[in-house]
Parts: C-alpha cells; sequence; structure tokens
C-alpha cells in the first residue's frame, strides 16, 4: 500500500544542492569546530538554513522553524533532522562558532573554494562598502573593547537615510559578474577611504592565501575613495617591495585632485576625442568618447581617462541652472550697493568698476558700467537752519552704473559639457589596455551596487536584530554567502539558455537573462511528494507554475 506525504519544496532543494556541490558544506564542517553531543543541528546546517530562508522564506530566524516545518527536511539537512532543530539558539550558537573560528577567513575559503569548482574567471575584482542598520544598543566596556575581535556596532554615516540607528558597515568585493569573491564586516564607523587603504593590504593577504587569486592579472575596480595621495604611494610600494606588478588599478579621479578640472578643460581644448560608442544595451544608453593623458602623481606615471558622456546627470544640470540663477541674484544685489556708493572724483569711481568688475567677473554673465556725474545741492553744514538768503552751493560727485548682461549661452553650454565629463585614473599603462577596456571594467562597477541592494533588501533580511555584535557579524558574512548563491543560480541559467537559444516565462514576460530573483520566483511553485510503496521511497517533483511532474 502506498503512502504520501507532500511537501513544499520551492528553491530549497536547488539551495542546498549548489552549496554541497561547490563544496561550500565541506568548507564549513572542516573548518569549524561543532560539538554534536551539544547541538544536533551542525553549523553548516544552520548556514543552510538561514541561506535557504534568506532567498526562499524571508523569515525572521526566530521563526526558522515554523517556516521548515513543511519541508523536506531530509532531502535538505539529511536524515535525522526534523523542523524542531532548527531553532534560534541553534542558530545563534552557529553563529557563535563561526566568530570563534575567524568568519572573513572561513566564508573566504568557502567562496574560494566554491569560485574554483564553478570556474569563475576573476581577471578584475570590484569593491565597495555598504551600511547596514541594526536595532539594539550593543553597549561595550571599552576595556575589554580593547581585545574584543568583534565589529564596533555604532552610529556613523548612514547610507540607509537611518541617522538615528546604529550601523555596521560591509565591505565587498565581486567579479563583473557580481560574484563575490570575498566580503568583511567593517566598523560602523568606518569611513571609505580608510577602508579603501586597507582593501589593498586585503587584497595581497588573498592572493597569498588563495590559489585562485593573482594580482598580476587582476585589475581592480574601486570608487573615488581609493584614488587618495596615500593610497596611490601604498599601491606603488606594493610593487616596488614585491619585484611585481603589485596591484592594477581603475578608479576614478575625484575633483579633490586640481588635476581633474585642469584635464577636462585640456581635453576640451585639444577636441581630440576617440569615439567609444555606448558601453550598455539599452537603446537610451549614453554615448561616450574619450582622450588618454600620462601625467604623474607622486613622481608616479599614470594613465587618466577624460571621458564624455551624451547624457548629463539630471542632478548635475539642475545644480549648474541653480547656480547661474543664484549668481544672478547675488549679482543684482551687488549692484544696488555699488550704485549707491559715491565718490568725489571720476578716477576713485572708475577705479571702483574696475575692482567691482574684477571681483565679480564670471563666465556666465557679462558686467558693464559706466561713470556718471552728478550735480546736486550741498547740505548745510552748520548747526540750525540755513539763513533764508542761503543759497546752496552746487557740487558734482560720482556715480556707477551697472549693467548685468545676459547669460552667455555657449558659457552654459561649455558647463554642461564639462559636468558631463569625468576623469579615469589607472596604472594600466599598456596598450592593451585601451579607452574602451578602462572605460567598459570602469562602468562595471554597478555589480557591487547591485550587490548592496540585494543584501539591504528587506525582502531577504529586515533590518538586523540580534543580542550580540558577534553574531550581527557572523550573519552578515552567512549574507555574503546567500548573495554568491544567488549570482551562481542567476549565472547557470542564464549560461543553460544561451546555450540553448531559449528563454523562460515569468509573469508573462520571456526573459532570455533573467535575474536571480525571476529564478527563485519560477521555483517557488514546487512542491515535493515523499511516496513509499512497501518496499521503496521515492520522490516526486513537481512543478506547480507549469504542473509538470518528475
Amino acid at each position: 500500500m502506498k503512502s504520501w506525504r507532500v511537501f513544499l519544496a520551492g528553491a530549497g532543494p536547488v539551495i542546498s544542492n549548489l552549496m554541497d556541490s561547490l563544496g561550500i558544506t565541506g568548507v564549513l564542517d572542516s573548518v569549524v569546530l561543532w560539538d554534536e553531543r551539544q547541538c544536533k543541528l551542525s553549523v553548516s546546517a544552520g548556514v543552510k538554513a538561514m541561506i535557504i530562508n534568506i532567498l526562499a522564506g524571508r523569515t525572521p530566524l526566530y521563526n526558522m522553524g515554523e517556516f521548515f516545518q513543511h519541508q523536506d527536511m531530509a532531502n535538505l539537512f539529511g536524515e535525522g533532522i526534523t523542523f524542531e532543530d532548527v531553532t534560534d539558539d541553534s542558530l545563534a550558537r552557529g553563529l557563535d562558532k563561526i566568530h570563534e573560528a575567524n568568519p572573513r577567513k572561513v566564508i573566504s575559503s568557502a567562496l574560494m573554494t566554491a569560485i574554483r569548482q564553478e570556474g569563475v574567471e576573476v581577471d578584475a575584482i570590484h569593491g565597495d562598502t555598504t551600511s547596514i542598520s541594526v536595532y539594539g544598543q550593543y553597549e561595550r566596556d571599552d576595556e575589554l573593547a580593547v581585545n574584543d575581535p568583534a565589529i564596533s556596532i555604532v552610529l556613523g554615516h548612514s547610507k540607509d537615510h537611518r541617522p538615528d540607528l546604529k550601523q555596521l558597515k560591509a565591505g565587498l568585493f565581486v567579479t563583473s559578474e557580481g560574484i563575490p569573491v570575498m566580503g568583511e564586516a567593517l566598523d560602523g564607523n568606518m569611513d571609505d577611504k580608510t577602508w579603501s587603504g586597507r582593501c589593498i593590504e586585503t587584497l595581497k593577504k588573498m592572493e597569498r592565501e588563495f590559489d585562485r587569486i593573482d594580482l598580476d592579472k587582476i585589475t581592480y575596480v574601486s570608487d573615488s575613495a581609493l584614488a587618495t595621495k596615500d593610497n596611490l604611494q601604498a599601491i606603488h610600494k606594493l610593487e616596488r617591495e614585491n619585484g611585481k606588478k603589485g596591484l592594477f588599478f581603475v578608479t576614478r579621479l575625484p575633483a579633490t585632485f586640481r588635476m581633474e578640472h585642469n584635464l577636462i578643460e585640456r581635453a576640451w581644448e585639444k577636441d581630440n576625442w576617440v569615439e567609444l560608442g555606448k558601453t550598455s544595451q539599452a537603446k537610451d544608453a549614453a554615448v561616450y568618447r574619450s582622450q588618454i593623458f600620462i601625467r604623474a602623481v607622486n613622481d608616479v606615471k599614470y594613465k587618466l581617462l577624460v571621458v564624455h558622456s551624451s547624457k548629463l546627470d539630471g542632478r548635475k544640470q539642475k545644480s549648474i541652472t541653480k547656480r547661474i540663477e543664484q549668481l544672478k541674484v547675488d549679482l543684482e544685489k551687488a549692484t544696488k550697493e555699488l550704485e549707491k556708493q559715491e565718490y568725489a572724483c571720476r578716477p576713485d569711481a572708475e577705479d571702483g568698476l574696475k575692482r567691482f568688475v574684477k571681483e565679480h567677473h564670471n563666465e556666465f554673465c557679462d558686467l558693464a558700467g559706466e561713470v556718471v556725474e552728478v550735480e546736486r545741492n550741498k547740505k548745510w553744514g552748520k548747526p540750525g537752519r540755513p539763513p533764508k538768503d542761503y543759497v546752496p552751493e552746487v557740487e558734482r560727485v560720482y556715480q556707477v552704473k551697472c549693467r548685468i548682461g545676459e547669460t552667455n549661452g555657449a558659457s552654459v553650454k561649455k558647463a554642461f559639457e564639462q559636468a558631463s565629463c569625468f576623469v579615469l585614473i589607472t596604472n594600466r599603462l599598456s596598450h592593451e589596455w585601451d579607452d574602451r577596456r578602462i572605460l567598459t571594467e570602469y562602468k562595471e562597477q554597478h555589480s557591487v551596487e547591485t550587490s548592496f541592494s540585494f543584501m539591504k533588501n528587506p525582502t531577504y533580511l529586515d533590518a538586523i536584530f540580534l543580542k550580540k555584535p558577534e553574531r550581527v557579524e557572523a550573519l552578515t558574512y552567512v549574507m555574503i554567502l546567500a548573495l554568491f548563491l544567488h549570482r551562481i543560480l542567476q549565472r547557470r541559467v542564464r549560461k543553460a539558455l544561451a546555450e540553448e537559444g531559449s528563454y523562460v516565462t515569468v509573469d508573462g514576460i520571456k526573459l532570455k537573462q533573467p535575474t536571480g530573483n525571476r529564478v527563485l520566483q519560477l521555483l517557488k511553485y514546487t512542491r515535493v511528494a515523499l511516496v513509499n510503496d512497501g518496499e521503496k521511497e521515492y520522490r516526486l517533483l513537481e512543478d506547480r507554475s507549469s504542473k509538470r511532474t518528475s
């Protein structure tokens, strides 16, 4: 007689299989200590449960047992594990164990193993930081904090626009596809420039620890926080010390370097642009052109790429327009004050006009003026009223009349054009890295930004609320692992569809390159039936979205 048990499946079995086949489960079991007598749920099983929940469950940690109540636990975690074993206490203990084992090293080992297994090419690494808001006080004893390896959860500049909440920060290194290579939890008040300087040594440490990383063949792409004189000097120092290339990089030159403005002006003077075309397939994508300059910073030569975009950022356009409007207001106010002044002689008035025009010279509005002679009766200079037969003396004074010209359209156009430019700096001086390749690699920086949007998406994980900073830190690394699996799932599906020349349909939309979220949405409707016919037990998988059974 057959017996049936039906479970919700969703993406759980796929995520579980990915973790096992990529070697992540094995790495966690080998490097994180676990005593089966104290906790039935292994650390790797706890991490797997959290990741399945992050990607497919979206349930608070304290309610995870309920999420797994209707799941095929044996298929996900092996025989003997039930949903009652997935408790907030067992998960919290697992996070503690990860922290004790050095979470950065644990997760980096898992990522490198999985990257090698998957065959992911790491020829460029994109890095950036973001803030993650948390609830709770997390008060720490200052004396104990000296030897405490946990991160500091404190108030800082919130990229979540939640200055009322304490936070930690996360630094992330990803490939151009958005696949994490390494990540790290950071103190909540760490600024980007400090992290950029520290990540230079972090990348060198990755090279020493993992054979998949060879900085001679990798280019590090970062935002402008990397481009400080100290950081550039540190990168050059690595090259001298190691006798190797040190660290190739591409980043944006910030406006804090006077060179940035000068190079943009020089590029417009030369007007020797190289057309690069689009870097995106979107119909309304910007068209780029560029000019190369070689310049020295701290006596080290760099290639600087002035890039002009056909699309001006709307915020910059508004800023320039507002600046011109404010300039006119300020000029009108200043000219009224000037015209109130009186001079005893014409030369003094002419000097006053010259000083005013020089002081208020600008590129948008021309200033012109003239000195006018004014005749008037001299005021009675003695006490009391003047006598009836008093004939006032006529005196001459000189005043300035100033005119504000019409807005110079050519200057406004030039301002818009220069605002549409930015400068990239790299130590890739070889010809193999031409203008287009430098720009294309920099534009891929969005891959780390979209990765952050995943980690901060409340659909996956709401604002973190755990009792100990060590657990918050460890959970941040679990989220990085979840992001990795999300991107690998997306990568595999896209690759398979490209090879087949096929597509998937989600919500009536045909997609050749579905996002990881869309893939998870497709898997959401699968169920598993565990069938026992008296002789053997087997599973049937049903896809409710297409009503297919296998």
